[in-house]
């Protein structure tokens, strides 16, 4: 469970009732049970039944927890925090036209170990986004609003003329389907997954550099 939250409003389940350490731990493994499953098989061909069993409960104990598997997902990707300490770390510092493109591999880098972390969670989570789920369009603005923020300082001190809050948004979409595409079989003879995040790392310092310093 992230500390996002943790320190929110009490957890609950579905009839109202404040949850004990017992009903925390039971939810708690369901949401584990859910992810580990989904490493394996799509969200269509997963049941409340396969949950609970891979949890070590009943179905009818899933349902005082949560409606339906989409709801375990939705706690699942809740709990998923995109700001990493590496990526907090990379993209509060300045950056100069020395290390702009060792930083900006090491954001590429980093974003993608995160990604294969998560990829499961995350792929259904921008799915369902993509697709006009209120739910998980929240839950993905509010994953890379941090991100998405420090980004844009980051291009508003490079000061090059780039619009800092569009910037930094396409920065965000780049390094993410950098993120996708790497799980998937190379098929060009001439690329390499990379080769693919040093491209990708060349464009990310060209927007966060200052334009003197581009080469």
């Amino acid at each position: 469970m992230s500390d996002s939250e943790s320190t929110t409003a009490p957890l609950q389940n579905l009839y109202g009732q404040k949850l004990g350490r017992k009903g925390a731990e039971t939810r708690a493994r369901l949401m584990k049970a859910a992810a580990n499953l989904l490493e394996k098989r799509s969200i269509m061909e997963l049941t409340v039944g396969d949950i609970a069993s891979a949890a070590g409960t009943s179905s009818s104990a899933f349902y005082v927890y949560f409606d339906d598997v989409t709801e375990v997902v939705l706690a699942v990707a809740r709990t998923i925090e995109q700001m990493t300490p590496e990526i907090k770390a990379l993209l509060s510092e300045a950056w100069t036209a020395e290390d702009s493109m060792e930083k900006s591999l090491a954001l590429v880098k980093a974003y993608v170990a995160f990604w294969q972390e998560h990829h499961a969670i995350l792929r259904i989570r921008n799915l369902a986004a993509d697709e006009g789920d209120k739910r998980f369009e929240e839950v993905r603005h509010d994953a890379v609003d941090q991100i998405h923020g420090l980004l844009q300082a980051r291009i508003e001190a490079a000061d090059n003329g780039l619009d800092p809050s569009s910037g930094a948004s396409a920065v965000l979409v780049l390094i993410e389907r950098v993120a996708v595409i790497v799980r998937l079989p190379i098929r060009r003879k001439h690329s390499s997954r990379n080769q693919l995040m040093q491209s990708a790392a060349f464009l990310v310092s060209n927007a966060l550099s200052p334009k003197a310093s581009r080469r």
